[in-house]
């Protein structure tokens, strides 16, 4: 029978030792003290055990009791060991309990919720969410619901909400399966959606490497003999997300090159292969083979019957990309076929595109999708003019970029505007593009700075336009709008940004709390969508770090040129 008593008990006196200073300040409190400890066998979701007493020393003794005691009687390996003590409390009506959920994300409540003023029917934040105690879609938390939880923990149940509930932050630490122990950010920091994170000094290059490798590898992980993807699933409760979507399948794949160029990673290569494979066989000739000519392809949506302009852009992307990393022409003929899809639905007239037609017939479906499939097409056209040198794919691009800027696309907030402004600058860098392409980060920085979710395309957005910003330095070439531009304040948000994104990351930390969290580790999350990992999510967070890192250099010298100003 194994006994993992001693090393829980080890992991509870690194993790107290870290608590000193908080242990030799904390006076009293009328609501006495609660402290929490959270063990995780990597496998299963972290069960929390607490402990309450009118001193916290009480209360972490209590905790740690019955951890012990809750290890000892599962057999349970504490690989991961998390600890929050009750910090800071605030008592409010529940009426207003429930106003701050409807005022909050699905998933973006971020206090603890005590039931009771002693804190005996308390519970932390990290449960609640992990659990989905609250039902968010509906702004409410149901009495069925938090009793169903508190039985589960061994709480005494309700027989119906009390008129005032105790909410709190915690001070909280991690100790991980080496016994490293991190300070996690409060739920009472100046940003609260910083909670239960590691606190780190800042981003730089390593971390996002970090961050790039493991996520790559995940991606990588589901990959499955026959190319094609495990879509997704919510973590919580594991549900698979379900259908496919072969443009996503594409674009992932891309991330994956992007990553494999940092790592040299073989299997990376070979699930990448695969991948390949299976989209290509997704392809199909919109006209019988002619000999020693070009054919018009399309990348086919066989899940809706539809042909998609995005589909053959982030194709064209996707291959370009895989042959400049691995030194190849193989799918150069495919890029040009490809491209001919995308000229077939460009409007040389405006400079638009047509976005959906029905498959397989090609029959017209819908003239506009989404805003996302003109900067994808305008992104491989650059693409492909960088492979062939064919002038009707840049002339294409020039007129969809003109377009960009007659109708003001910058109010989009677009990555792939920022990926075509750049790819087309370095073939024509006229003021007029790169003014557009310094716009279109610009006059949305103050958005992008204070946005609350990890909108993981932002970054992507930022660190691309930086790549253009710096060629405009570097060649000292002529942009009216420079005078315009605010670099410090551009520069700011890319860090603030990176280090912000790392709040989707898949910490241990916070997978511990969902249903299976070794098969969330080192991925990424969306968190108000029920925590959602789906293939296209890792393929933007995992390029825009893969940006940041190609920068992070020069970006670091801008920074520290900023503060010496300063």
């Amino acid at each position: 029978m194994a006994d993992f008593s001693n090393i829980l008990n080890e992991k509870l006196k690194l993790l107290k030792e870290s608590f000193r200073e908080f242990f030799a300040v904390a006076g009293t409190s009328e609501y006495g003290y609660a402290a929490f400890i959270s063990v995780c066998n990597t496998t299963e979701r972290a069960t929390v055990l607490r402990g309450n007493g009118d001193t916290l020393e009480a209360a972490w003794e209590s905790a740690c009791m019955s951890a012990i005691k809750y290890v000892q009687r599962n057999e349970l390996m504490p690989a991961w060991v998390k600890a929050d003590i009750t910090a800071v409390f605030e008592r409010v009506n529940f009426a207003e309990l429930l106003e701050q959920i409807t005022n909050s994300r699905n998933e973006f409540f971020r206090r603890g919720i005590s039931f009771d003023g002693k804190l005996q029917t308390a519970l932390i934040e990290a449960e609640i969410n992990g659990n989905r105690v609250i039902t968010y879609k509906q702004h409410l938390i149901e009495l069925k619901k938090v009793n169903k939880y508190l039985a589960q923990c061994g709480l005494n149940t309700l027989a119906e909400f009390p008129e005032e509930v105790v909410l709190f932050d915690c001070e909280s630490r991690f100790c991980d399966e080496h016994n490293e122990v991190y300070r996690l950010y409060g739920s009472g920091e100046p940003n609260r959606n910083n909670y239960g994170r590691r606190v780190i000094s800042g981003v730089d290059d390593k971390t996002a490497l970090e961050v790039i490798s493991s996520s790559s590898e995940y991606l990588s992980m589901q990959v499955a003999l026959n190319g094609k993807f495990d879509y997704g699933y919510y973590p919580i409760f594991h549900k698979e997300i379900p259908g496919y979507n072969i443009q996503r399948h594409a674009s992932s794949i891309w991330s994956l090159i992007c990553a494999y160029r940092l790592t040299g990673d073989k299997f990376t290569l070979s699930q990448i292969q695969k991948a390949i494979g299976f989209m290509v066989r997704e392809t199909f000739k919109k006209y019988p083979d002619k000999p020693g000519q070009d054919n018009t392809v399309y990348l086919a949506d066989k899940m809706l019957d539809e042909v998609k302009l995005g589909g053959n852009a982030l194709a064209i992307i996707m291959l370009t990309e895989y042959m400049d990393a691995v030194g190849t022409d193989k799918y150069a003929r495919l890029a040009r076929e490809l491209g001919n899809g995308i000229l077939e639905l460009f409007d040389k007239r405006d400079g638009s595109f047509f976005h959906v037609l029905n498959y397989p017939s090609l029959s017209p479906k819908d003239k506009f999708r989404t805003v996302y499939y003109d900067g994808e097409a305008t992104f491989a056209l650059c693409r492909l003019y960088g492979l062939t040198r064919d002038r009707k794919w840049l002339d294409a691009a020039a007129m969809s970029a003109d377009r960009f800027i007659r109708e003001g696309y910058e109010k989009h907030r677009d990555h792939w505007v920022a990926y075509a402004m750049n790819e087309l600058t370095k073939y024509l860098p006229e003021d007029r593009y790169l003014s557009f392409g310094l716009k279109n980060a610009n006059v949305n920085l103050d958005r992008i700075y204070k946005q609350d979710t990890t909108y993981h395309t932002y970054l992507e957005l930022l660190c691309v336009t930086f790549e253009l910003f710096s060629r405009i330095m570097e060649q000292g070439l002529s942009c009216s709008y420079m005078e315009e531009f605010r670099t410090q304040r551009f520069v700011e948000t890319i860090f603030h940004r990176a280090e912000y994104m790392l709040n989707g990351y898949g910490y241990p930390e916070y997978v511990m709390y969902l249903k299976y969290p070794n098969m969330s580790l080192g991925a990424f999350f969306v968190r108000h969508d029920g925590y959602r990992i789906r293939i296209d999510d890792i393929q933007h967070f995992c390029g825009a770090y893969y940006s940041f890192y190609r920068n992070y250099d020069k970006l670091q010298a801008l920074k520290c040129s900023f503060n010496k100003a300063d």
